[in-house]
């Protein structure tokens, strides 16, 4: 199964530079693949997050503090980083959470292990820039889907993230979406009762 997991992320980095054999084994003996369950919260709000994700299966969410709760801002799926940046980066707390929303199988990388990595082969600084900027372009594409709405973005969500539907609940879908739990059973009330 594990072997699985290497090709994928093998082959989704191989997209962005190329790398020997050797390179791909420095990295992977820093990773530590991990399941979670539906509901697991990863990063606790409060918490400083110390890793980055790799996910190879499944949904995470990341939920800001909104409203004197947590509300689900952004999705990530396979072959997404997962990680709260801001926290990450600082070393600081943050408010923000990340929760399983499906069973997930995922590649862990903690930050001594990407500063090692990092200051001893100067080669993998081009490959962290390159992953930095796909990961700002995914999390912007995400954001604006969540902008156009539940009418105009519920389609495009269920496109973009093939699956999400059985594990989404009405309330994350509103909280993406900006409406209320209330409106999302109306939405998919009508969009059932519509079907000929």
């Amino acid at each position: 199964m594990e072997t699985k997991y290497r090709q994928l992320l093998i082959d989704d980095v191989s997209q962005l530079m190329e790398l020997s054999e050797e390179d791909f084994e420095i990295v992977f003996s820093e990773l530590e693949l991990k399941r979670s369950r539906r509901g697991q919260i990863l990063k606790k709000a409060g918490q400083s997050d110390k890793v980055s994700r790799y996910l190879c299966e499944g949904f995470i969410g990341s939920y800001r503090y909104y409203k004197k709760r947590h509300a689900l801002s952004v999705i990530y799926q396979r072959t997404d980083t997962v990680f709260d940046e801001r926290s990450y980066r600082t070393g600081f707390p943050s408010d923000t959470l990340l929760k399983c929303i499906s069973d997930v199988i995922f590649y862990e990388f903690s930050l001594p292990s990407e500063q090692d990595i990092l200051g001893k082969h100067p080669k993998f600084l081009a490959l962290a820039h390159k992953l930095s900027l796909r990961i700002n372009e995914r999390n912007v594409a995400v954001l604006e889907l969540s902008r156009k709405g539940l009418k105009k973005g519920y389609h495009e969500l269920m496109h973009l993230f093939p699956g999400i539907l059985p594990e989404i609940t009405y309330e994350e879908l509103g909280d993406f979406f900006g409406v209320s739990r209330r409106t999302v059973e109306r939405f998919k009330h009508d969009l059932k009762n519509s079907k000929p």
